[in-house]
């Protein structure tokens, strides 16, 4: 089967917006008039800036683990057909629009409404990534000889964990949204670190 489109371009694409979310974040964080400030306001309004760079760091840290499974899963594929680049299009368009629900938890992180619809985004994100996983998975990788199904059940389970943890967390705002928040930060660092699916995935990458 031929491919639709180069996959140069298609992970230069992607990569760009990735990239553009990412630096999109950091512009929420305004810098603060300290003209006419002393050295204790000036504090004080630094720390009241601490919610921001919290999030900015949250969002940062969530669009990185995205785009490090994003790669990780086009380095292996060969082509990509139209029905890739639609829900890779979807994909895109949630990763850009987290700057949104980034910038309101900044600001009103207080307010369970928001704390919510931070994680449904991120959880909504993660599911669609989970699409383009499965898909992409089941159209190129199903029944490859160099590639057990043991593996396949593994990384399955690995990637649909992520969008239901921040569904539990955001659904825990209804009680408390500092636990929520705590787990926003939490969730990605714990997929950060590599994992058993990193390794076999380096594996394949070399064998292919």
């Amino acid at each position: 089967m031929k491919s639709f489109m180069s996959l140069n371009r298609f992970e230069a694409f992607s990569d760009g917006v990735f990239a553009i979310a990412m630096t999109l974040l950091v512009i929420e964080i305004k810098v603060p008039d300290l003209s006419q400030a002393t050295a204790s306001t000036a504090i004080n309004t630094l720390i009241h800036t601490v919610p921001h760079i919290l999030s900015y760091i949250t969002s940062f840290l969530v669009i990185g683990v995205l785009w490090l499974n994003h790669n990780a899963l086009f380095h292996l594929l060969k082509r990509v057909d139209r029905t890739v680049l639609t829900i890779n299009l979807v994909l895109l368009m949630c990763i850009a629009f987290i700057p949104f629900p980034t910038a309101l938890i900044g600001q009103y992180g207080s307010l369970q409404p928001i704390v919510m619809f931070y994680g449904l985004t991120l959880s909504l994100t993660g599911i669609v990534y989970n699409v383009l996983l499965f898909y992409a998975v089941r159209q190129y990788l199903w029944g490859h000889p160099q590639v057990a199904r043991r593996f396949i059940y593994q990384a399955a389970l690995w990637s649909i964990s992520y969008p239901i943890f921040y569904l539990v967390a955001s659904l825990l705002s209804f009680n408390t949204t500092t636990l929520s928040t705590i787990l926003y930060i939490l969730i990605p660092l714990f997929y950060l670190f590599p994992s058993v699916i990193d390794q076999q995935l380096g594996t394949l990458s070399n064998e292919f």
